[in-house]
C-alpha cells in the first residue's frame, strides 16, 4: 500500500471514530477535552511517513565512504535526517529506513570519496582574520587557495620587501600591518628601522609566531593615546626598540591593539576568508584555543557575526584562555564565573564543552621555548608565558573544578613543568578521563613521551614545525640530533597516547591532509627525513585529523567518524586517502564539505597576488 493510500485509509478510520464519538456524546457541542482527543487520534492515525515529511531522509551515494568506524570501515551510501546520520552502508543496507520514510537519493558525490569532516583541534579564527588583514613577508613560501607568497630571506631582502609593501599599501587603512618577520632569517628589527619606513603612518610588524611584535613611533603614539603606559618595566618588553614578546605582548600591549585588530570593517573579511580557507581544505570543526585572549567581547562578537550564521560550514569549539581572562576581568574568580556560564550560551556553531587553555613556555618559531640542558647552542634562554607559580595555581583551580585543560608548551623544559604539575594535581585529586592535553609538542626527548604515557595525558601536535624548521634549527639553535626530534609523535602513538594534528593557523597551513603527510613522512622542506622512527603510520595520521582529533576536544560522540547518530559532517575528496598512501596525501583534491547534511562546495581559488618586489 502506498503512503497516500495508507493516509486515506487512516482518514476514513478517523471519520468512523468521530461518528462513534458523536453518538456517545450527550451534546453535539464540542468541548476542549473532546477536541483534544480528536487531535490526538488524528496524530496517531497518520502514518509515520506522513508525520516525518519535514524530516525526510537524504541519501548521499559515493564512489566510496571511508567511515573511520573500525566495525564498518567503508560504505557507499549514507542516510541523513536533519543534521544527523541515521544509517550507513549500501543502498540495500539502507532499505529498512527507506521503506518507512520519505527519501531522496542524491548522486552529487557518486564519483567522489567521503570521509568524516576534517577537524583542526587547535587553530585561531581570530589570528587567521588578523593574518589575512596583513601583508605577508615570510621566511617560507605559502600557497593559500592559489594565492602564493614567495619566501623572503636575508636582512637586506626583508627590509626592501617591507618598504615595497608599505609603498603598495591600501592608503585608506589607518595602519599598516605585516606578518612573518623572523629574526633568524630576516636580521634585526627595531623602532628606528620602522621609522625609516614611515614617521607618520602607524606600523605594526607581527613576528612569524604572532608571539612578538614591533611598532614604529607613530604606532606607539596611537597606543599611548589609548592608555598604554610605557613607564612600567616588564622583562618581555623593550620600550627603546618597541619590541614586545610573549607575556609582554599579550598582557601589556595587546589590549590596546584589540580595537584595531578586531575592527569589523577590516577583521570581518579576514574571518570570512579564514572560514572559506577551512572549507577549501575539508575542515568542518575547529577548536579556538585562545578564546578571549585578546578581548573577550570583541572576539565573541566577531565569531558570532562570521561563524555563527546559517551559511557557515564550520563550527568552533571555544577554549577560553583563563589566565588572560583573569587579568582582563581583574580576578581569577571573575574568569571562572564567566567560564561557568559559557555552556548555557552554546549555539549550533559556537560550542563550549568544558575545555580551557593555559600557556607554559614560549614560541617555537622564535626559539623562545624552554629547553633542558644543554639548552640553545648560542646560550640564549627560553621564555615563560605564564610563570611556574601562577601556572600551577591556575591549573589546580580548573583541574579541581573538573575542566579539560589544554596547555601550550613547546620545549622539553616547558613539558617538564607541565608534567610535574599534572603529577601533582593527580596526586592531590585523581580524576578519570581528564584528557589533560599537551598542545604543540615542539621538541621532546623519548623520556618526555614516556612520562606523558605514564601520566595519562594526550598530545595535540603541530607536525609542520619539523617540515618548516627542521633544516634551520639543525644549523642554528638545536643541532642536528635535537632538531630531528621536533614533533616526535611515533613514540607517543606506540605507547597508546592519543595523538591529534593541528595547524595553529597561521603557524602552519590549515590543511589537515598535508599535516597528516608531514607526520607520516617526517620530511623537512629540503626533502630530508628526520627520525623516521617518530613517524605516524598512515592510519594513525588520518585518525589524527578525524576521530582522534574529535577525541582530543571531547567531541568524539558527535564527530570524527561516519556512523549512525553522529552529525552529518563530511569532507568530499577526489581520492581515498588510504589508496593514495602517505606519498599521495598532500596531493588529494578537496571538493568541499557537507556540514550537518548540507553540501558546501569550496569557493574557487583566489587570484594570485602580485609579488612584492623590492
Amino acid at each position: 500500500m502506498s503512503a497516500l493510500a495508507r493516509q486515506a485509509s487512516a482518514e476514513r478510520s478517523l471519520k468512523g471514530e468521530r461518528r462513534r464519538e458523536q453518538c456517545m456524546r450527550p451534546s453535539s457541542k464540542p468541548t476542549k477535552s473532546t477536541a483534544l482527543v480528536a487531535l490526538l487520534a488524528m496524530a496517531l492515525a497518520v502514518p509515520a511517513a506522513a508525520r516525518q515529511q519535514p524530516d525526510a531522509i537524504t541519501v548521499f551515494v559515493a564512489k566510496k565512504i571511508v567511515t573511520m568506524n573500525p566495525s564498518q570501515p567503508t560504505a557507499t551510501a549514507v542516510a541523513i535526517r536533519g543534521r544527523e546520520i541515521v544509517s550507513v552502508g549500501s543502498l540495500e543496507d539502507l532499505k529498512p529506513w527507506l521503506s518507512v520514510y520519505p527519501h531522496r537519493i542524491d548522486a552529487t558525490f557518486k564519483d567522489k570519496v567521503l570521509i568524516p569532516g576534517l577537524i583542526d583541534p587547535h587553530m585561531h579564527p581570530m589570528l587567521g582574520a588578523i593574518a589575512f588583514q596583513t601583508t605577508w613577508i615570510t621566511p617560507e613560501p605559502w600557497n593559500i587557495m592559489g594565492r602564493k607568497t614567495p619566501a623572503t630571506n636575508g636582512q637586506a631582502a626583508y627590509r626592501a620587501a617591507l618598504k615595497a609593501a608599505f609603498a603598495a599599501r591600501d592608503t585608506s587603512s589607518p595602519v599598516f600591518m605585516t606578518w612573518g618577520f623572523s629574526a633568524d632569517t630576516h636580521g634585526e628589527l627595531s623602532r628606528d628601522v620602522l621609522d625609516g619606513v614611515s614617521n607618520d603612518v602607524p606600523i605594526l610588524v607581527l613576528q612569524r609566531s604572532l608571539h612578538e611584535a614591533y611598532v614604529n613611533t607613530a604606532m606607539m603614539t596611537l597606543l599611548k593615546s589609548r592608555g598604554l603606559d610605557d613607564s612600567k618595566d616588564h622583562p618581555q618588553v623593550d620600550w627603546k626598540t618597541s619590541h614586545f614578546w610573549e607575556d609582554g605582548l599579550f598582557t601589556v600591549v595587546l589590549p590596546y591593539l584589540a580595537s584595531t585588530l578586531l575592527d569589523p570593517a577590516s577583521a570581518d573579511p579576514g574571518y570570512l576568508k579564514t572560514r572559506d580557507y577551512l572549507n577549501y581544505n575539508g575542515v568542518t570543526t575547529v577548536a579556538d584555543m585562545n578564546t578571549g585572549g585578546t578581548n573577550y567581547e570583541l572576539e565573541m562578537a566577531s565569531l558570532k557575526r562570521n561563524f555563527d550564521t546559517p551559511d557557515s560550514p564550520v563550527r568552533v569549539r571555544l577554549t577560553p584562555d583563563v589566565y588572560k581572562l583573569s587579568l582582563t576581568l581583574k580576578s581569577p574568580q571573575a574568569a571562572m564565573r564567566l567560564v561557568e556560564g559559557l555552556k548555557a550560551r552554546n549555539t549550533r556553531h559556537l560550542i563550549f564543552n568544558n575545555g580551557v587553555k593555559l600557556f607554559a613556555d614560549g614560541a617555537m618559531f622564535s626559539q623562545a621555548m624552554q629547553l633542558n640542558a644543554p639548552g640553545y647552542i648560542d646560550g640564549h634562554k627560553g621564555e615563560w608565558i605564564t610563570q611556574p607559580g601562577p601556572f600551577e595555581d591556575f591549573a589546580r583551580q580548573y583541574w579541581n573544578a573538573g575542566y579539560q585543560i589544554h596547555v601550550h608548551t613547546n620545549g622539553d623544559g616547558g613539558a617538564r613543568l607541565v608534567l610535574d604539575t599534572l603529577r601533582t594535581l593527580r596526586d592531590e585529586k585523581p580524576r578519570a578521563d581528564a584528557r589533560f592535553t599537551i598542545e604543540h609538542y615542539g621538541y621532546a626527548d623519548d623520556g618526555t613521551s614516556r612520562r606523558i604515557a605514564k601520566l595519562g595525558a594526550q598530545v595535540s601536535a603541530n607536525p609542520f614545525y619539523l617540515y618548516d624548521l627542521g633544516d634551520r634549527y639543525a644549523e642554528r639553535g638545536l643541532g642536528v640530533d635535537r632538531a630531528a626530534r621536533i614533533a616526535p609523535l611515533g613514540g607517543l602513538a606506540n605507547r597508546g597516547v592519543p595523538v591529534a594534528l593541528h595547524s595553529d593557523f597561521p603557524m602552519a597551513p590549515a590543511e589537515p591532509l598535508f599535516l597528516a603527510w608531514t607526520a607520516a613522512s617526517r620530511q623537512t622542506m629540503s626533502g630530508k627525513v628526520f627520525a623516521p622512527a617518530e613517524r605516524l603510520t598512515l592510519d594513525q595520521a588520518i585518525r589524527a585529523v578525524t576521530i582522534d582529533a574529535a577525541y582530543m576536544i571531547g567531541m568524539e560522540t558527535e564527530l570524527g567518524s561516519i556512523e549512525a547518530g553522529k552529525l552529518a559532517d563530511f569532507a568530499v575528496l577526489d581520492k581515498d586517502p588510504y589508496e593514495a598512501g602517505i606519498g599521495g596525501l598532500r596531493d588529494i583534491k578537496v571538493w568541499g564539505t557537507v556540514f550537518e547534511g548540507r553540501p558546501f562546495q569550496a569557493k574557487p581559488a583566489m587570484a594570485a597576488a602580485p609579488a612584492v618586489k623590492p
